[in-house]
């Protein structure tokens, strides 16, 4: 009798945690290929396009619907500094831009994706995850509730990234 309810439980149980894993099934979109000028702060970044939105310009990105600490409050040099490291050790960096894709002070809005092997770190939402960051749903395209940690790298951001990385 045992026997005969446990693989469905086994099922069900792997199915929760498929469901629960932080790897989505949502596609970046590549809008711009960008090199890391420099970091200002946990949810600000100077970018220098090579490819698609803005390309061969230099100019500042704000993460998509993050919030992060500002100077002088706690967690500013942590939050900071976990964008300074991720992004310096990439060769490239993705942005998906918003619609609009500027914000009020004609700052870039965008998620912004780091390549890992086979996936796209979403940026955003590892701040947020982390507690650097909390999510805010600003105006705009985005929404964090559809933001997922790991993205696929589909075969055109493959030949982005083998292109401009």
């Amino acid at each position: 009798m045992r026997r005969r309810f446990l693989i469905p439980l086994l099922l069900a149980l792997l199915s929760l945690l498929l469901y629960f894993l932080p790897y989505g099934e949502s596609v970046a979109n590549a809008d711009a290929i960008v090199v890391l000028d420099h970091v200002v702060d946990g949810d600000t970044v100077w970018v220098r396009s090579v490819y698609g939105f803005k390309a061969g310009q230099t100019f500042k990105v704000r993460l998509a619907d993050v919030d992060t600490p500002e100077r002088g409050e706690p967690g500013f040099a942590e939050a900071t500094e976990e964008v300074n490291r991720i992004l310096s050790s990439s060769p490239c960096i993705i942005l998906d831009v918003d619609d609009p894709p500027y914000d009020r002070y004609g700052r870039v809005v965008a998620v912004v994706y780091v390549p890992e092997g086979n996936v796209l770190l979403n940026l955003n939402a590892h701040l947020a995850e982390n507690g650097f960051a909390r999510y805010v749903d600003y105006s705009g395209s985005f929404h964090p509730e559809d933001f997922h940690l790991y993205v696929p790298v589909t075969e055109e951001i493959r030949g982005l990234i083998i292109r401009y990385c």
